[in-house]
Protein backbone atom coordinates (compact mmCIF):
# COMPACT_ATOMS: atom_id res chain seq x y z
CA UNK A 1 0.00 0.00 0.00
CA UNK A 2 1.18 3.04 -1.05
CA UNK A 3 1.26 5.77 2.19
CA UNK A 4 3.37 8.04 3.51
CA UNK A 5 4.51 6.16 6.75
CA UNK A 6 5.45 9.66 8.47
CA UNK A 7 1.50 10.33 8.44
CA UNK A 8 -0.77 9.04 10.96
CA UNK A 9 -2.31 5.99 10.19
CA UNK A 10 -6.21 6.49 9.25
CA UNK A 11 -8.00 3.78 11.04
CA UNK A 12 -11.84 3.13 10.61
CA UNK A 13 -13.36 1.38 13.43
CA UNK A 14 -17.14 -0.11 12.90
CA UNK A 15 -18.52 -2.34 16.27
CA UNK A 16 -21.45 -5.11 15.92
CA UNK A 17 -23.40 -6.22 18.48
CA UNK A 18 -23.52 -5.48 22.38
CA UNK A 19 -21.78 -3.41 24.65
CA UNK A 20 -19.24 -5.58 25.56
CA UNK A 21 -17.86 -5.01 22.30
CA UNK A 22 -18.02 -1.22 22.48
CA UNK A 23 -15.88 -1.05 25.27
CA UNK A 24 -13.40 -3.75 23.44
CA UNK A 25 -13.23 -1.45 19.96
CA UNK A 26 -12.05 1.37 22.21
CA UNK A 27 -9.40 -1.03 24.01
CA UNK A 28 -8.63 -1.95 20.18
CA UNK A 29 -8.58 1.73 19.44
CA UNK A 30 -6.16 2.89 22.47
CA UNK A 31 -3.59 -0.67 21.55
CA UNK A 32 -3.51 0.65 17.76
CA UNK A 33 -2.88 3.93 19.50
CA UNK A 34 -0.12 2.90 21.17
CA UNK A 35 2.06 1.46 18.65
CA UNK A 36 1.58 4.20 16.30
CA UNK A 37 0.12 7.59 15.36
CA UNK A 38 -3.74 6.89 14.29
CA UNK A 39 -6.06 9.58 13.09
CA UNK A 40 -9.54 8.33 13.51
CA UNK A 41 -12.01 8.57 10.75
CA UNK A 42 -15.74 7.79 9.90
CA UNK A 43 -16.53 4.27 8.77
CA UNK A 44 -17.87 5.03 5.50
CA UNK A 45 -14.42 7.09 4.70
CA UNK A 46 -11.45 7.02 2.89
CA UNK A 47 -9.14 4.92 5.01
CA UNK A 48 -5.69 2.90 5.61
CA UNK A 49 -6.82 0.30 8.29
CA UNK A 50 -10.42 -0.88 8.88
CA UNK A 51 -11.13 -2.66 11.94
CA UNK A 52 -14.43 -4.02 12.37
CA UNK A 53 -15.31 -5.65 15.68
CA UNK A 54 -17.50 -8.80 14.78
CA UNK A 55 -20.28 -10.38 16.70
CA UNK A 56 -21.65 -13.87 16.49
CA UNK A 57 -25.03 -14.36 18.45
CA UNK A 58 -26.78 -14.76 15.15
CA UNK A 59 -26.22 -16.01 11.79
CA UNK A 60 -27.34 -12.01 10.64
CA UNK A 61 -24.64 -10.70 12.52
CA UNK A 62 -22.17 -13.04 10.64
CA UNK A 63 -23.72 -12.16 7.44
CA UNK A 64 -23.76 -8.22 8.28
CA UNK A 65 -20.03 -8.83 9.18
CA UNK A 66 -19.15 -10.02 5.85
CA UNK A 67 -20.93 -7.27 4.08
CA UNK A 68 -19.19 -4.82 5.72
CA UNK A 69 -16.09 -6.28 5.09
CA UNK A 70 -16.67 -6.66 1.36
CA UNK A 71 -18.25 -2.81 1.39
CA UNK A 72 -15.26 -1.62 3.12
CA UNK A 73 -12.55 -2.90 0.84
CA UNK A 74 -14.63 -2.07 -2.25
CA UNK A 75 -14.94 1.76 -0.97
CA UNK A 76 -11.04 1.85 -0.36
CA UNK A 77 -9.24 -1.01 -2.59
CA UNK A 78 -5.87 -0.33 -1.14
CA UNK A 79 -6.67 -0.19 2.42
CA UNK A 80 -6.19 -3.54 4.87
CA UNK A 81 -9.58 -4.71 6.22
CA UNK A 82 -9.11 -6.35 9.83
CA UNK A 83 -11.78 -8.09 11.81
CA UNK A 84 -11.70 -8.58 15.02
CA UNK A 85 -13.63 -9.89 18.21
CA UNK A 86 -16.23 -13.06 18.43
CA UNK A 87 -16.87 -13.96 14.71
CA UNK A 88 -13.24 -14.04 14.68
CA UNK A 89 -12.62 -16.22 17.77
CA UNK A 90 -15.68 -19.16 16.30
CA UNK A 91 -14.85 -18.92 12.43
CA UNK A 92 -11.39 -17.95 11.65
CA UNK A 93 -10.62 -20.08 8.53
CA UNK A 94 -14.25 -18.83 6.80
CA UNK A 95 -13.39 -15.83 7.48
CA UNK A 96 -9.52 -15.84 6.48
CA UNK A 97 -10.71 -17.39 3.04
CA UNK A 98 -12.60 -14.26 2.21
CA UNK A 99 -10.26 -12.03 -0.34
CA UNK A 100 -11.33 -8.53 0.80
CA UNK A 101 -10.31 -9.52 4.65
CA UNK A 102 -6.22 -9.01 5.30
CA UNK A 103 -6.65 -10.62 8.69
CA UNK A 104 -8.84 -12.48 11.70
CA UNK A 105 -7.82 -11.70 14.92
CA UNK A 106 -9.95 -13.54 18.03
CA UNK A 107 -10.39 -12.40 21.48
CA UNK A 108 -7.62 -14.01 22.83
CA UNK A 109 -5.18 -11.81 20.64
CA UNK A 110 -7.24 -8.63 19.23
CA UNK A 111 -5.05 -6.33 21.91
CA UNK A 112 -1.50 -7.74 21.27
CA UNK A 113 -1.69 -5.30 18.47
CA UNK A 114 2.01 -6.17 18.03
CA UNK A 115 1.63 -9.72 17.00
CA UNK A 116 -0.23 -8.82 13.95
CA UNK A 117 -0.73 -5.14 12.29
CA UNK A 118 2.76 -4.77 11.32
CA UNK A 119 1.78 -8.13 8.88
CA UNK A 120 -0.77 -6.33 8.16
CA UNK A 121 0.41 -3.11 7.47
CA UNK A 122 3.66 -4.52 5.42
CA UNK A 123 0.43 -6.08 3.08
CA UNK A 124 0.55 -10.01 3.77
CA UNK A 125 -3.06 -11.21 3.73
CA UNK A 126 -4.57 -14.23 5.21
CA UNK A 127 -3.49 -13.58 8.69
CA UNK A 128 -4.99 -15.09 11.20
CA UNK A 129 -4.26 -14.93 15.11
CA UNK A 130 -6.23 -16.75 17.57
CA UNK A 131 -5.31 -18.45 20.34
CA UNK A 132 -7.23 -20.46 22.73
CA UNK A 133 -8.57 -19.38 26.13
CA UNK A 134 -6.37 -20.14 29.18
CA UNK A 135 -8.61 -22.22 31.52
CA UNK A 136 -7.56 -19.96 34.84
CA UNK A 137 -6.77 -16.74 33.40
CA UNK A 138 -7.10 -13.91 34.83
CA UNK A 139 -9.53 -10.62 33.50
CA UNK A 140 -7.02 -8.42 32.52
CA UNK A 141 -8.00 -5.59 30.62
CA UNK A 142 -5.56 -2.40 29.93
CA UNK A 143 -7.39 1.05 30.52
CA UNK A 144 -8.72 3.58 28.32
CA UNK A 145 -9.25 7.28 28.66
CA UNK A 146 -11.84 7.58 27.03
CA UNK A 147 -15.29 6.38 25.06
CA UNK A 148 -15.50 8.56 21.84
CA UNK A 149 -18.72 9.24 20.23
CA UNK A 150 -20.65 8.68 23.56
CA UNK A 151 -22.41 10.86 26.51
CA UNK A 152 -22.18 7.90 28.56
CA UNK A 153 -19.04 5.28 29.33
CA UNK A 154 -19.35 1.46 29.07
CA UNK A 155 -16.67 -0.09 31.38
CA UNK A 156 -16.16 -3.90 31.28
CA UNK A 157 -16.25 -5.65 34.62
CA UNK A 158 -16.55 -9.74 33.62
CA UNK A 159 -16.13 -11.52 30.42
CA UNK A 160 -16.71 -15.45 29.39
CA UNK A 161 -19.67 -17.30 30.55
CA UNK A 162 -19.37 -21.33 31.50
CA UNK A 163 -23.36 -21.85 31.46
CA UNK A 164 -23.08 -23.07 27.67
CA UNK A 165 -26.78 -22.78 26.83
CA UNK A 166 -28.02 -25.20 24.34
CA UNK A 167 -28.30 -22.56 21.25
CA UNK A 168 -25.36 -20.34 22.36
CA UNK A 169 -21.52 -19.70 21.18
CA UNK A 170 -20.72 -17.11 23.26
CA UNK A 171 -18.61 -19.32 25.27
CA UNK A 172 -16.92 -20.56 22.74
CA UNK A 173 -16.16 -16.93 21.75
CA UNK A 174 -15.44 -15.58 24.97
CA UNK A 175 -14.01 -18.25 26.91
CA UNK A 176 -14.47 -18.93 30.64
CA UNK A 177 -16.02 -16.72 33.12
CA UNK A 178 -13.86 -14.64 34.71
CA UNK A 179 -13.50 -11.14 36.48
CA UNK A 180 -11.95 -7.90 36.53
CA UNK A 181 -10.43 -7.44 40.23
CA UNK A 182 -11.83 -4.51 41.90
CA UNK A 183 -8.81 -2.67 42.04
CA UNK A 184 -9.15 -2.48 38.66
CA UNK A 185 -12.48 -1.69 38.25
CA UNK A 186 -12.25 1.56 40.70
CA UNK A 187 -9.27 2.58 38.66
CA UNK A 188 -11.00 2.30 35.51
CA UNK A 189 -14.10 4.02 36.61
CA UNK A 190 -12.20 6.51 38.14
CA UNK A 191 -10.44 7.32 35.22
CA UNK A 192 -13.24 7.26 33.12
CA UNK A 193 -15.59 9.18 35.52
CA UNK A 194 -12.85 11.78 37.15
CA UNK A 195 -10.25 12.51 34.45
CA UNK A 196 -12.64 12.39 31.13
CA UNK A 197 -16.20 14.01 32.88
CA UNK A 198 -18.64 11.19 31.90
CA UNK A 199 -21.45 11.81 34.41
CA UNK A 200 -23.07 7.95 33.90
CA UNK A 201 -21.08 4.37 33.71
CA UNK A 202 -22.55 1.23 32.39
CA UNK A 203 -21.12 -1.84 33.64
CA UNK A 204 -20.76 -4.84 31.25
CA UNK A 205 -20.27 -8.39 31.13
CA UNK A 206 -20.97 -11.45 29.26
CA UNK A 207 -22.34 -12.53 32.66
CA UNK A 208 -22.24 -9.75 35.28
CA UNK A 209 -24.11 -11.60 38.23
CA UNK A 210 -21.11 -13.65 38.24
CA UNK A 211 -18.03 -11.21 38.96
CA UNK A 212 -16.00 -12.34 41.56
CA UNK A 213 -16.55 -15.49 42.00
CA UNK A 214 -13.69 -16.63 40.12
CA UNK A 215 -11.18 -13.98 42.28
CA UNK A 216 -9.35 -14.98 44.72
CA UNK A 217 -10.38 -13.26 48.22
CA UNK A 218 -7.73 -10.77 47.74
CA UNK A 219 -8.61 -9.51 44.25
CA UNK A 220 -11.82 -8.49 44.92
CA UNK A 221 -12.15 -7.81 48.89
CA UNK A 222 -14.36 -6.06 50.40
CA UNK A 223 -16.52 -6.87 47.83
CA UNK A 224 -17.61 -10.61 47.35
CA UNK A 225 -19.70 -10.28 44.58
CA UNK A 226 -21.81 -7.80 42.76
CA UNK A 227 -24.14 -6.07 45.04
CA UNK A 228 -20.20 -5.62 46.57
CA UNK A 229 -18.97 -4.51 43.72
CA UNK A 230 -21.56 -1.98 43.29
CA UNK A 231 -21.58 -0.86 46.83
CA UNK A 232 -17.73 -0.16 46.91
CA UNK A 233 -18.27 2.01 43.27
CA UNK A 234 -21.26 4.28 45.41
CA UNK A 235 -18.56 4.99 48.30
CA UNK A 236 -15.57 5.66 46.04
CA UNK A 237 -17.41 7.90 43.60
CA UNK A 238 -20.67 9.40 45.62
CA UNK A 239 -21.14 11.46 42.31
CA UNK A 240 -21.32 9.38 40.03
CA UNK A 241 -24.47 7.74 37.72
CA UNK A 242 -23.85 4.05 37.63
CA UNK A 243 -26.36 1.81 35.26
CA UNK A 244 -25.90 -2.57 34.85
CA UNK A 245 -26.37 -3.55 31.04
CA UNK A 246 -27.63 -7.09 31.67
CA UNK A 247 -28.49 -9.93 34.14
CA UNK A 248 -29.69 -13.35 34.14
CA UNK A 249 -33.35 -13.08 36.09
CA UNK A 250 -31.49 -14.80 39.14
CA UNK A 251 -29.19 -13.08 39.65
CA UNK A 252 -30.91 -9.98 40.61
CA UNK A 253 -31.45 -10.94 44.26
CA UNK A 254 -33.39 -9.70 47.09
CA UNK A 255 -29.58 -8.30 48.04
CA UNK A 256 -29.03 -6.97 45.09
CA UNK A 257 -32.34 -5.09 44.70
CA UNK A 258 -31.37 -3.71 48.29
CA UNK A 259 -28.20 -2.18 46.75
CA UNK A 260 -29.66 -0.65 43.96
CA UNK A 261 -32.99 0.67 45.80
CA UNK A 262 -30.56 2.35 48.64
CA UNK A 263 -27.64 3.65 46.68
CA UNK A 264 -29.03 6.91 44.66
CA UNK A 265 -26.03 6.71 42.06
CA UNK A 266 -27.87 3.32 40.99
CA UNK A 267 -29.86 4.09 38.02
CA UNK A 268 -33.31 2.52 38.27
CA UNK A 269 -33.28 0.11 35.41
CA UNK A 270 -33.00 -3.50 34.81
CA UNK A 271 -31.89 -5.78 31.52
CA UNK A 272 -32.87 -9.36 32.35
CA UNK A 273 -31.75 -12.08 29.87
CA UNK A 274 -35.33 -13.65 29.69
CA UNK A 275 -35.76 -15.57 26.19
CA UNK A 276 -38.40 -17.82 27.00
CA UNK A 277 -41.59 -17.52 29.14
CA UNK A 278 -42.35 -21.24 28.75
CA UNK A 279 -40.23 -23.44 31.50
CA UNK A 280 -40.49 -26.36 28.82
CA UNK A 281 -38.24 -24.40 26.29
CA UNK A 282 -36.05 -23.04 28.96
CA UNK A 283 -34.97 -26.41 29.79
CA UNK A 284 -34.43 -27.25 26.34
CA UNK A 285 -32.47 -24.17 26.58
CA UNK A 286 -30.12 -25.26 29.01
CA UNK A 287 -31.28 -21.81 31.08
CA UNK A 288 -30.47 -21.97 34.51
CA UNK A 289 -34.20 -20.79 36.00
CA UNK A 290 -37.68 -20.75 35.43
CA UNK A 291 -40.32 -18.50 35.53
CA UNK A 292 -41.14 -18.27 39.12
CA UNK A 293 -37.28 -16.66 38.88
CA UNK A 294 -38.33 -13.82 36.72
CA UNK A 295 -41.81 -13.17 38.20
CA UNK A 296 -39.52 -12.65 41.74
CA UNK A 297 -37.26 -10.21 39.88
CA UNK A 298 -40.18 -8.11 38.79
CA UNK A 299 -41.50 -8.00 42.26
CA UNK A 300 -37.79 -6.77 43.33
CA UNK A 301 -37.98 -4.13 40.42
CA UNK A 302 -41.40 -2.57 41.50
CA UNK A 303 -39.52 -1.86 45.45
CA UNK A 304 -36.89 -0.33 43.85
CA UNK A 305 -39.02 2.35 41.89
CA UNK A 306 -42.73 1.93 40.67
CA UNK A 307 -41.17 3.22 37.37
CA UNK A 308 -38.32 1.33 37.04
CA UNK A 309 -37.16 0.33 33.88
CA UNK A 310 -37.55 -3.00 33.11
CA UNK A 311 -35.77 -4.66 29.60
CA UNK A 312 -35.88 -8.32 28.12
CA UNK A 313 -34.62 -10.06 25.80
CA UNK A 314 -36.66 -12.92 24.16
CA UNK A 315 -35.83 -15.64 21.76
CA UNK A 316 -38.73 -16.61 19.23
CA UNK A 317 -39.03 -20.25 17.47
CA UNK A 318 -36.50 -22.11 19.55
CA UNK A 319 -36.17 -25.40 18.33
CA UNK A 320 -39.57 -27.71 19.33
CA UNK A 321 -41.36 -24.30 20.37
CA UNK A 322 -45.24 -25.62 20.48
CA UNK A 323 -48.37 -23.22 20.24
CA UNK A 324 -48.66 -23.73 23.80
CA UNK A 325 -45.23 -22.67 24.90
CA UNK A 326 -45.01 -20.03 22.65
CA UNK A 327 -48.74 -18.44 24.41
CA UNK A 328 -46.88 -18.92 27.49
CA UNK A 329 -43.93 -16.52 26.13
CA UNK A 330 -46.81 -13.98 25.37
CA UNK A 331 -48.70 -14.41 28.59
CA UNK A 332 -45.59 -13.76 30.88
CA UNK A 333 -44.69 -10.70 28.72
CA UNK A 334 -48.24 -9.46 29.00
CA UNK A 335 -48.38 -9.61 32.59
CA UNK A 336 -45.53 -8.50 33.76
CA UNK A 337 -44.13 -5.05 33.80
CA UNK A 338 -41.70 -4.44 31.00
CA UNK A 339 -40.70 -1.16 29.63
CA UNK A 340 -39.25 -3.05 26.33
CA UNK A 341 -38.63 -5.92 24.93
CA UNK A 342 -36.04 -7.13 22.37
CA UNK A 343 -37.73 -9.80 20.03
CA UNK A 344 -34.51 -12.02 18.60
CA UNK A 345 -35.26 -15.23 16.10
CA UNK A 346 -34.33 -18.05 16.68
CA UNK A 347 -30.71 -18.69 14.79
CA UNK A 348 -28.88 -21.62 14.33
CA UNK A 349 -25.39 -21.13 15.55
CA UNK A 350 -22.72 -23.99 14.18
CA UNK A 351 -22.02 -26.73 16.68
CA UNK A 352 -24.72 -26.09 19.60
CA UNK A 353 -27.09 -28.30 20.29
CA UNK A 354 -30.08 -26.67 19.94
CA UNK A 355 -28.89 -26.73 15.70
CA UNK A 356 -29.45 -30.33 15.60
CA UNK A 357 -32.83 -30.16 17.26
CA UNK A 358 -36.28 -29.75 15.33
CA UNK A 359 -36.70 -26.26 13.84
CA UNK A 360 -39.84 -24.32 13.85
CA UNK A 361 -41.53 -23.66 10.23
CA UNK A 362 -40.41 -20.42 9.84
CA UNK A 363 -43.97 -19.07 8.43
CA UNK A 364 -44.56 -19.55 12.27
CA UNK A 365 -41.67 -18.43 13.53
CA UNK A 366 -42.76 -15.08 11.11
CA UNK A 367 -46.07 -14.83 12.60
CA UNK A 368 -44.89 -15.27 16.07
CA UNK A 369 -42.06 -12.59 15.75
CA UNK A 370 -44.66 -10.35 14.63
CA UNK A 371 -47.12 -10.80 17.68
CA UNK A 372 -44.29 -10.20 20.29
CA UNK A 373 -43.33 -7.18 18.61
CA UNK A 374 -47.00 -5.61 18.57
CA UNK A 375 -46.51 -6.88 22.24
CA UNK A 376 -43.69 -5.17 23.32
CA UNK A 377 -45.19 -1.81 21.52
CA UNK A 378 -48.16 -2.10 23.73
CA UNK A 379 -45.64 -2.54 26.56
CA UNK A 380 -43.39 0.61 25.59
CA UNK A 381 -46.58 2.45 25.32
CA UNK A 382 -48.17 1.53 28.61
CA UNK A 383 -44.70 2.07 30.54
CA UNK A 384 -44.34 5.47 28.56
CA UNK A 385 -48.15 6.72 29.50
CA UNK A 386 -47.22 6.17 33.14
CA UNK A 387 -44.42 8.62 33.18
CA UNK A 388 -46.09 11.51 31.19
CA UNK A 389 -46.95 14.17 33.73
CA UNK A 390 -43.72 13.15 36.11
CA UNK A 391 -40.93 14.40 36.05
CA UNK A 392 -36.93 12.70 36.77
CA UNK A 393 -33.43 13.17 35.40
CA UNK A 394 -31.85 12.64 32.28
CA UNK A 395 -29.16 12.94 30.28
CA UNK A 396 -29.20 14.77 26.72
CA UNK A 397 -27.36 13.19 23.92
CA UNK A 398 -26.06 14.46 21.04
CA UNK A 399 -28.53 15.76 18.64
CA UNK A 400 -28.39 14.38 14.83
CA UNK A 401 -27.26 17.00 12.44
CA UNK A 402 -29.15 19.36 11.06
CA UNK A 403 -31.76 18.25 14.02
CA UNK A 404 -34.62 20.81 16.03
CA UNK A 405 -34.77 17.73 18.37
CA UNK A 406 -32.83 15.24 20.60
CA UNK A 407 -33.13 12.77 22.64
CA UNK A 408 -32.66 12.37 26.55
CA UNK A 409 -32.21 9.22 28.38
CA UNK A 410 -33.81 9.40 31.50
CA UNK A 411 -32.66 7.67 34.69
CA UNK A 412 -34.43 4.57 34.36
CA UNK A 413 -33.45 4.43 30.51
CA UNK A 414 -36.80 5.83 28.87
CA UNK A 415 -36.00 7.82 25.68
CA UNK A 416 -37.46 11.48 25.52
CA UNK A 417 -37.49 13.46 22.76
CA UNK A 418 -36.93 17.15 24.14
CA UNK A 419 -35.60 20.38 22.47
CA UNK A 420 -32.61 22.01 24.06
CA UNK A 421 -28.97 23.95 23.00
CA UNK A 422 -27.22 22.48 26.21
CA UNK A 423 -23.88 20.50 25.46
CA UNK A 424 -24.43 16.44 25.15
CA UNK A 425 -23.52 15.13 28.62
CA UNK A 426 -25.35 17.55 30.59
CA UNK A 427 -27.56 16.06 33.16
CA UNK A 428 -31.27 17.80 32.94
CA UNK A 429 -34.54 17.46 35.13
CA UNK A 430 -37.15 16.89 32.21
CA UNK A 431 -40.86 17.15 32.55
CA UNK A 432 -42.38 14.25 30.28
CA UNK A 433 -45.44 16.01 28.42
CA UNK A 434 -46.98 13.10 26.39
CA UNK A 435 -46.56 10.76 23.92
CA UNK A 436 -47.29 11.31 20.32
CA UNK A 437 -45.83 10.03 16.65
CA UNK A 438 -44.82 6.46 18.66
CA UNK A 439 -42.33 8.40 21.15
CA UNK A 440 -42.32 10.23 24.85
CA UNK A 441 -41.69 13.71 24.23
CA UNK A 442 -40.55 16.41 27.17
CA UNK A 443 -39.44 19.45 28.36
CA UNK A 444 -36.35 20.62 30.06
CA UNK A 445 -37.00 21.94 33.17
CA UNK A 446 -33.67 22.53 34.65
CA UNK A 447 -30.11 21.87 34.60
CA UNK A 448 -28.41 19.45 37.51
CA UNK A 449 -25.03 19.24 36.26
CA UNK A 450 -22.87 20.98 33.82
CA UNK A 451 -21.02 19.10 31.36
CA UNK A 452 -17.64 20.00 33.07
CA UNK A 453 -14.49 20.59 30.39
Amino acid sequence: MNRDAALPLRVAFWTQGCRLNQYDTEVVKTAIGRYCALTEVPWQAAADLYVLNSCTVTGKAAQACRRLAREAKHRQPQAHVVVVGCHAQTQPQDLAALPEIAAVVGNTCKVDVASWLPAVLAGETGVVKVAPFEAAAPLIEPAIASFSGHTRAHVKIQDGCDLRCSYCAIWRARGPARSRSLADVLAQVGRLHGDARYREIILTGVNLGAWGRDLPAPRREPAADLAGLLAALCDEFPDIRLRLSSLLPGDLTPVLATVLRERPQLQPHVHLSVQSGSDAVLVRMRRPYRCDVLRRAAAELELIDPACGFGADVIVGFPGETDAEFAATVDLIATLPFSYVHIFRYSPRPDTPAAAMTPVRPEAVRARAQILRELADRKRFEFGRRLCGRRRAGVLERPQPGAKVRRATLDNYAAVTVSSELPAGTLVEVAVTGWRDRQLHGEVVRVIAEVES
